[in-house]
């Protein structure tokens, strides 16, 4: 009963924050998506509040990206209608030059798989996985990820490339 009283009010205060004026501070919007990330763990769809995920993985900042690429990865699955949204992000984070956005990204890549995700990013994580820059975490990481698209889809990856 408490946790639908709480959903209720996280909705009312997402159409608040969809005029200009009510624009939800940085830290609102990491609590708010985080309460509905424990949500989802007490067993609950609060679907409402993913959207608000999603945007928080456009920030510049790294808290906001940690806490999106979290709830994302742990919330979606493979089919989910919400994954073309974020494929664009996941490419763009995936060539960043901060490590730990990388991370971010090839934990949620492998996390949440899929075809079309699979399709769309295996490219960018072999890039990652070859690149004589990347450090070691972001090739390890790289070469799990990659690991668990081949698992899933054996025909995304191009053994000439290799």
């Amino acid at each position: 009963k408490r946790v639908f009283k709480e959903m209720a009010n996280l909705r009312k205060k997402f159409k608040k924050a969809d005029g200009k004026k009510n624009r939800l501070t940085g830290y609102e919007k990491r609590k708010y998506v985080l309460k509905i990330f424990y949500m989802y763990l007490l067993g609950y769809e609060p679907e409402f509040g993913y959207m608000e995920a999603v945007e928080l993985l456009s920030s510049e900042k790294f808290t906001d990206k940690l806490i999106g690429y979290l709830t994302l990865g742990v919330v979606l699955y493979e089919d989910h209608e919400m994954i073309p949204l974020l494929v664009n992000s996941f490419r763009n984070d995936l060539a960043d030059r901060n490590e730990f956005v990388q991370c971010l990204a090839l934990a949620a890549v492998c996390n949440i798989g899929g075809k079309q995700m699979a399709e769309t990013l295996a490219p960018n994580v072999q890039m990652l996985l070859l690149n004589p820059t990347s450090t070691e975490i972001i090739k390890k990481k790289a070469a799990m990820c990659l690991l668990r698209l081949y698992r899933k889809f054996p025909d995304i990856i191009v053994s000439s490339q290799w």
